[in-house]
Formats: C-alpha cells, structure tokens, sequence
C-alpha cells in the first residue's frame, strides 16, 4: 500500500512539476540499506536493482549504486558479530564556521574557550563509557574522533584525548581509529606525530573544493595550497589511510571548476574519495545572505556528481558506503568511494546500524543495536557544549545511560537464548 501511494504522488508531482526525482519514491537517508535487507531475504544483485527501478520508481543508475553498495556492505554485515561495537567521541569545535553550516555558536572564541573544560569532562565520560562497553561483554573494534573539527584541539589537549582512549584500549587491537583532521588550515606535523604515536589509522582532510575563490565565498579559512601542505604532511606521517571529500553543487562553482578538483585529488590517489552533494542546515549564514541554494533539478550539480562517480571508478575506486540528507541540491546523494581494501568500516557499520556505536560528547547519539538489528534504543547527549559542562547534563555515561545500557543487553541476550 505504501509503494501504491507513493507511486501516486511521485507521479502527481512529476506531471505538476515536469521533474523526476533520480531516487524515485524513497525519502529515507539510507538507501542501500533497503537494497541491503532485500538481499536478506533472498533477492539477489540484479533482482534488487530491478525493484528499485520498477516498485520504488529510482533512476537505473542510482539503483545499481545502491545495489552495489549493499552487496559490498553485505560482506562486512555477515561477518560483525553481536559482541562487537563502536566509539564515536565528539568535537563540536571549528576555527571557522562554513557558510553552509549552522554550528554558528562553535566557532566563537567565547565557545573556544570552553576547550579545557570540555576536554576534562570528556576524557571523564571517555574512561566511563568504556568502562561500561567492558562490563556489557563487548569488544570495540572501531574508535572514530569526529566533530566539528577534532585537530582545532592544540597538540597538547591532542595528546590528552589521545592517550585517554590509548589508556582505556589496546589500539593495536583496533581494525581502525580515526581522526578526522577536516580543516588542512588546523593540521601541523606534530598533530600527525601524536596521532601515529597512539595508533590512528586513518585521517579525513577536507578540501571540499580546490578552488580558491570558492572556498573564500563559503567561509573556509585554508587555501589549496594549505590543503596540498596538509595532505604530504599527513603521507608523510605514516598514517595508514587517507580521506579526502569534495562537495558538488556549491554556490558558484561550475562544473568546469568542480571536475577539475576531482581529477586533482584522483592525482594524489588518497585511499577514500567521499563525494558530497551541496546540503544548507536551516540555520546557515548563506541563507540570511538571500543566496539561491535551493534547486530542484540541481542545475550542473547532476552533471558534476555524475563526472566524479564515472572519474573515480575509471581510477580504480569502488563505492561503499552511501546515504542521503535533507535540502540536498538536486536531492542527490553523499558517496563513499574507496581503493581495494581501504574502506572505512566506521562509516559502514555507523550508517548501515550493524552494531552498537557508544557515542561521547556534546552533541553525540548513543546508539544501541540489537544481535538481530531489528531494535534500536538511543541515548541523546546535551547538544551544546555548554550545556554538556552543566553538572546535571545527561550522558552515555551517567548512571541512568549505564542502567539502560545494562538493561538493553540483558533483555537482548534473554530474548536471543
């Protein structure tokens, strides 16, 4: 009944509008896990496509992504046992704000400033939550310090946090710990020197375009040649894996100029390529700036998100993990592409909810998943900052979390026997 009135609507709009959305009918922000429970059940690859071009109405090629990335998340879904789980530490902090971002109040020095605090505390609930992880029986596999920007830290509040989960786990015993290092205008050789020492994995560097005009349009602080600078020092530093990711569709910027960006990075050939599509929070400066950021069919941006998956997969890359977000141009997608074997597992077990992910710091989202992942309990930490140092603030690890925790495995583990 639900895919007959979507059918409906979809095809009411397209009359009224003479436009048809590429993801047909769906609306959630998770695609390939839909073509991911389809094989579940028994479809296989070809079947899958064929119903998401045929019942939910998704453009073919967008159909074959999502099959292709569900058969490739499949593999990593069937081998995550129920004792494995996640760490996901939060960074709410930036040196700059993004036009089309709303983490307006992250970037003021008055904010900054609540750096040392909030690193106290976070550490505190840090050595609680796995704490908690051990008495619950289960195993962390992937630790993964995103924000924000984590590298706004100074390198020696790095070093804290850093050695904070290194005293609470074997890293090595890790299969990946990441720190997302967005902003190459915050990454020094000696940052990267403390992240290898207590054993990171793999670092995101965003350039998000190679155009100089355009990143001083949309608030970034760096340059190309900043990113360049960042990139070898993070070669140079023996961190295993790189990221990169790139925005299609940011105000002003052509295709020209996009595609030119793309095959820049596919010269540097980092082991990840996330290509985004353009997407505004509510809150964004560029909206009170009256900018047009909102389009329908996307104008170029289709065009450009098209030239990158054909570039990066003609440069050895494969897709491999995919979702959608709202007041996204063009309504397109956010892809993960990766070289054999340097996919980033964070990204698929956080997006593809295949195990537990204990989440810490203002603004993170405990998330509980069940042994079958058909039950998923959530534990909300305070969104600001400030209003995480509030002595009575809630978190993953306060008392009532820990016995909701504790409850959730026991109900699971009684429900399983």
């Amino acid at each position: 009944m639900k895919i007959v009135i979507g059918k409906c609507f979809f095809d009411a709009g397209e009359i009224l509008l003479q436009y048809r959305p590429v993801w047909g009918i769906l609306t959630g922000v998770r695609p390939a896990k839909l073509a991911m429970d389809y094989l579940n059940r028994g479809y296989d690859h070809e079947a899958v496509k064929a119903i998401l071009r045929e019942e939910m109405l998704v453009n073919p090629k967008k159909a074959t992504l999502a099959a292709d990335v569900a058969l490739f998340e499949k593999t990593l879904a069937d081998e995550t046992t129920p004792d494995t789980c996640s760490v996901y530490i939060s960074i709410p902090f930036c040196p700059t704000r993004c036009a089309y971002c709303s983490f307006v109040s992250y970037t003021s020095p008055k904010l900054l400033a609540l750096i040392p605090d909030y690193l106290v505390k976070l550490c505190r609930e840090i050595d609680e939550t796995f704490r908690i992880i051990r008495e619950n029986g289960k195993r962390v596999v992937t630790v993964y310090i995103g924000g924000g920007t984590p590298t706004t830290l100074n390198e020696t509040q790095l070093e804290i946090l850093l050695s904070t989960v290194a005293n609470n786990i074997d890293v090595s015993t890790l299969a990946e710990f990441t720190l997302e290092a967005g902003r190459p205008d915050t990454i020094t050789n000696k940052k990267f020197e403390i992240a290898k020492k207590y054993g990171v994995t793999r670092v995101s560097i965003n350039p998000q375009t190679l155009n100089d005009e355009i990143l001083a349009s949309i608030g970034r602080r760096h340059t190309v040649e900043d990113f360049l600078r960042a990139y070898d020092i993070a070669r140079s530093s023996g961190i295993p894996h790189i990221n990169t990711d790139l925005i299609a569709g940011l105000p002003e910027e052509s295709f020209q100029s996009f595609s030119k960006s793309v095959d820049r990075i596919i010269d540097l050939h980092p082991d990840n390529i996330t290509v985004h599509t353009f997407c505004v929070k509510k809150a964004a400066e560029i909206l009170r700036e009256g900018t047009d950021v909102y389009s329908r069919t996307g104008g170029e941006t289709g065009k450009s998100v098209e030239y990158s998956h054909v570039s990066v997969a003609n440069a050895g890359y494969r897709p491999y993990y995919l979702y959608r977000q709202k007041n996204t141009v063009g309504n397109f997608e956010n892809v993960g592409f990766c070289l054999p074997g340097t996919e980033g597992l964070y990204n698929i077990l956080m997006m593809e909810e295949l195990h537990s992910v204990f989440a810490v710091g203002a603004g993170a989202v405990t998330k509980l998943v069940s042994a079958d992942r058909t039950k998923i309990d959530r534990i909300f930490s305070p969104k600001y900052p400030y209003e995480y140092l509030n002595a009575d603030a809630p978190t993953t690890a306060d008392e009532k979390s820990a016995e909701q925790i504790r409850r959730f495995f026991a109900e699971d583990l009684s429900a399983g026997k």
